[in-house]
């Protein structure tokens, strides 16, 4: 099984979706609350209107029987599942009967793809392709759009954003590989897409070199992210000079010996403010740029990695709709909007990582694994998104990061995170939490996990989450 057979799969669905397009089938596209998720129902409402087809999208950001109980009450004639799906075919035969197709990038396991006789599951894994690095579900979702009809090739900038928001920069200074890679080739011979090597810092075409290092959020820079004013205090100490024609000069303006000076200052800078070798940081903040030239230069849009944190505050912010309508095309108040809130979004996430990591009570070091206790500060929902930040915090980056915060009386939830250089059996540790833990649901997505469980349990699951990361240093 190989690229091949993904390919036929792909052909196989895109014919189900046209016979359901020239047929007049009320579709009910249902997706993730994220920022793949929003890309992906995009992709596919954009291609199956174009072709005069109905479909409605819906975003959920809990996934239960009850859920999807409510989903078939409303009668559909189809559901198309993107970004959602994986592990719950047989629930979805038993409520929707046929009438169903998922696309998702989630690692599938062996019952699952032995049981889906009819194909009626796009996923990468059935071919042996690695969808936690070569492929989103805003990247099939993409493959299929252009296999309805190649004019949807236009649509590739979106896909790019996907893979780069489910953090799949994973190749040679931060390049994209695989699948993803060539979407992006379909991208940059439409001109749709620029690419180059630069410093990986946020807005580094559009603000003064010092707001462009204060603004940058991954990785985390201690006593840099979110202070203009100590990063401008840093670099008035170097030989560079900030002013151009009166002006102060961005990233853009100064040459790659003064880039290598920046890069050589962060890095003192953190050496001195934190207990941890500070060995790579170029291999974080240097590598490709994904320039979208036809969005308004200096927008969250004109950047792909800043349109991903654009679609990933929306998803957090419960305007999902918003997020849609900007990868529909909406611009001017739409994207308005979506840009104050996420400047207000960053500036509510610095405050309360600065909260966590004053509050010294709330973080407990294992060694490998650090612990950090989020209750009464944290929704849940919000857990996974700063669980990712604090994993790139260069104290914390080569340790696995596991924060937990209260849903209610009954329930925790755990966001399971880590750049851990080793190899994490996130498939044995789900058995195991699965196998042991009464009450537990487990969800992982490579080595990032959600786990929901009474509070009465939370002793077993740390044990066994210990056990399975003391076995990388051994």
């Amino acid at each position: 099984m190989g690229y091949t057979e993904f390919y036929e799969n792909i052909n196989s669905i895109g014919e189900k979706i046209k016979n359901l397009i020239d047929d007049r089938k009320d579709i009910l596209i249902v997706s993730n609350s994220s920022c793949d998720g929003i890309i992906s129902a995009s992709l596919l409402i954009k291609a199956i209107w174009k072709l005069g087809g109905k479909a409605t999208a819906r975003f959920l950001s809990t996934f239960n029987g009850d859920t999807f109980s409510d989903l078939k009450n409303e009668d559909h004639e189809f559901y198309l599942f993107t970004d959602i799906g994986t592990g719950l075919s047989e629930l979805f035969s038993r409520l929707f009967l046929s009438d169903w197709i998922i696309l998702d990038h989630k690692k599938i396991n062996f019952a699952e793809i032995a049981t889906d006789d009819n194909n009626t599951i796009l996923n990468p894994w059935k071919y042996d392709i690695d969808g936690n690095k070569e492929i989103t579900s805003g990247g099939i979702s993409y493959l299929v759009a252009k296999n309805l009809d190649k004019k949807f090739a236009d649509l590739s900038p979106l896909s790019i954003v996907s893979a780069l928001g489910e953090y799949q920069d994973v190749g040679d200074k931060r390049s994209l590989v695989g699948l993803n890679n060539e979407i992006l080739e379909d991208s940059k011979k439409s001109g749709l897409i620029q690419t180059d090597i630069d410093l990986l810092l946020s807005f580094n075409e559009f603000l003064p070199i010092h707001e462009s290092i204060a603004n940058t959020y991954i990785p985390y820079l201690y006593g840099l992210t979110s202070n203009s004013e100590k990063c401008l205090e840093l670099l008035k100490k170097t030989n560079i000079t900030l002013k151009k024609d009166g002006r102060l000069k961005t990233i853009s303006d100064i040459n790659q010996e003064e880039k290598f000076l920046i890069l050589e200052t962060i890095k003192n800078h953190l050496g001195s403010q934190i207990e941890s070798n500070i060995d790579n940081l170029e291999n974080i903040l240097i590598g490709y740029t994904y320039v979208l030239p036809t969005e308004e230069y200096g927008s969250h849009l004109y950047d792909a990695r800043r349109f991903s944190e654009l679609l990933n505050s929306c998803a957090l912010s419960s305007k999902t709709g918003l997020g849609m309508s900007i990868c529909l095309g909406e611009r001017s108040d739409s994207l308005d909007e979506a840009e104050r809130d996420v400047q207000q979004f960053n500036k509510s996430s610095q405050k309360l990582i600065s909260k966590i990591l004053r509050e010294k009570w709330r973080i407990f070091d294992k060694g490998l694994c650090l612990f950090i206790n989020a209750d009464g500060i944290i929704e849940p929902d919000y857990v996974g998104y700063l669980s990712r930040l604090l994993s790139s915090h260069y104290q914390f980056m080569n340790k696995v990061i596991i924060m937990k915060t209260a849903i209610d009386e009954n329930y925790s939830k755990y966001f399971f995170s880590s750049l851990l250089k080793g190899s994490i059996d996130v498939e044995q540790m789900t058995k195991e939490l699965s196998d042991s833990v009464d009450g537990i649901s487990v969800t992982f997505n490579n080595v990032d996990g959600h786990i929901i469980i009474p509070p009465a349990q939370e002793n077993s699951l740390m044990s066994i989450i210990l056990k399975q990361i003391k076995k990388i240093s051994k």
